[in-house]
């Protein structure tokens, strides 16, 4: 058994395969529910707190969420400074303790797989001492997920357990406005991520009569299955599947989903070789430089930086390729804008990275453009009752 020290770290997975409820069922993790547990816990989708089970656990992730400020206001939540491929590596790089492996049931050779959830479990297995295997009847076996021998665990839980859902959203008018804009943009034949969220939710229904595109993306969810029987997708590769409960009965049956970990899907170079890459990500902000805040409101971390600079790199390298950034230009009922002068804020992605902006009243690609003529370009884009104000605020320097 792992001895704890000062630093003792549990890997767990999140998602859709978050398993919260083992860890109390888990005879060998008893010693080490005081220690840190960590994984790419999803705002919004993985609530627990995980810091609950001992007196003196502790959570650690890539992201922020308002569940989580509570525990993080008393030093028992850490926020990972890490893009996602940034957290892939970091996991390939630490020495877990233990570690926690939501797993479909095991074929009749006694073969297990990861299910939904790829991105960052099958990089974390070799890097625990002690491997628990939950094994989840719950759990869809795709063709494409990696798998795992059931021999390769030190103790095997079975627990019953609905897997984390993500209902999908309906856009209202400004998303539909701002997705025409980045709909006209994507070409046949291109390669397209998404992010999830409200604007990546209304993304989907966008694409019907597109052809020939291929889906390469962090995370698909449940208007992704709807166009792959249409045919609208080729080729789909994705760390993870989150959505509903009928998505995942349906999950194995469609095809052409490869499962990867997120240390292939989100590695900027290898996106970089992929030619027409279309990466749409939403933010919360953009200055006047193009810097981009995508974490941030109200001075208060609510995500993380996700895979957002890694695809945007990615697209920026690809032949062909369209690095977007979409947002609505207004917040708090058109009060506030979301094209800024200048971000008060540490910043997601710098200027220097920044390629097509778009919000509901049309789009900019910033990639060509210096100085004033960005700052121009961009407020020609912000909403119109805040042009003058940004104007101004452009010209007195702020």
């Amino acid at each position: 058994m792992p001895t704890m020290s000062s630093d003792t770290r549990v890997f767990v997975s999140a998602s859709a395969a978050e398993p919260f409820a083992a860890a109390k069922l888990s005879k060998r993790l008893v010693p080490l529910l005081s220690a840190t547990f960590e994984g790419g816990f999803i705002p919004g989708v993985n609530t627990s707190d995980w810091s609950s089970l001992g007196p003196g656990a502790r959570m650690a992730g890539p992201f922020m969420s308002p569940a989580w400020r509570s525990i993080a206001a008393v030093g028992r939540f850490e926020r990972l400074p890490l893009t996602y491929h940034g957290f892939a590596r970091r996991v390939a790089a630490t020495r877990y303790a233990a570690g926690l492996f939501m797993i479909t049931p095991p074929d009749t050779s006694g073969v297990s797989s990861f299910g939904t959830t790829a991105d960052f479990p099958p990089t974390a297995l070799d890097r625990c001492d002690l491997r628990i295997g939950v094994i989840n009847p719950s759990m869809p076996r795709l063709p494409g997920s990696p798998t795992v021998p059931l021999s390769v665990f030190d103790e095997v839980i079975e627990l019953d357990t609905p897997l984390a859902d993500y209902g999908v959203r309906l856009p209202g008018a400004i998303e539909r406005q701002i997705i025409d804009h980045v709909v006209g943009m994507i070409p046949n034949g291109a390669t397209l991520q998404a992010g999830i969220g409200r604007l990546g939710d209304a993304l989907w229904p966008g694409l019907s009569g597109k052809e020939g595109l291929s889906l390469h993306s962090g995370m698909i969810c449940d208007p992704v299955a709807s166009l792959i029987r249409e045919g609208v997708f080729a080729h789909i590769r994705t760390g993870s599947l989150l959505g509903s409960r009928d998505f995942y009965a349906q999950a194995a049956d469609l095809p052409g989903v490869t499962m990867a970990p997120a240390l292939e899907t989100h590695d900027p170079e290898r996106l970089g070789e992929i030619p027409a890459l279309v990466a749409v990500n939403s933010a919360i902000e953009v200055d006047l430089l193009g810097q981009v805040n995508a974490e941030w409101v109200d001075g208060e971390a609510i995500s993380g930086p996700g895979g957002l600079p890694d695809f945007i790199e990615g697209a920026s390298r690809s032949p062909g390729g369209l690095p977007i950034i979409a947002l609505g230009s207004t917040a708090k009922g058109g009060a506030l804008s979301r094209i800024v002068p200048r971000l008060s804020v540490p910043v997601t992605l710098p200027a220097t990275e920044v390629g097509i902006v778009v919000t509901e009243h049309g789009a900019v690609d910033l990639r060509p453009l210096q100085g004033e003529a960005r700052a121009m370009a961009l407020i020609e884009i912000a909403a119109p009752d805040h042009r003058t104000a940004l104007q101004r605020a452009w010209h007195r320097g702020v």
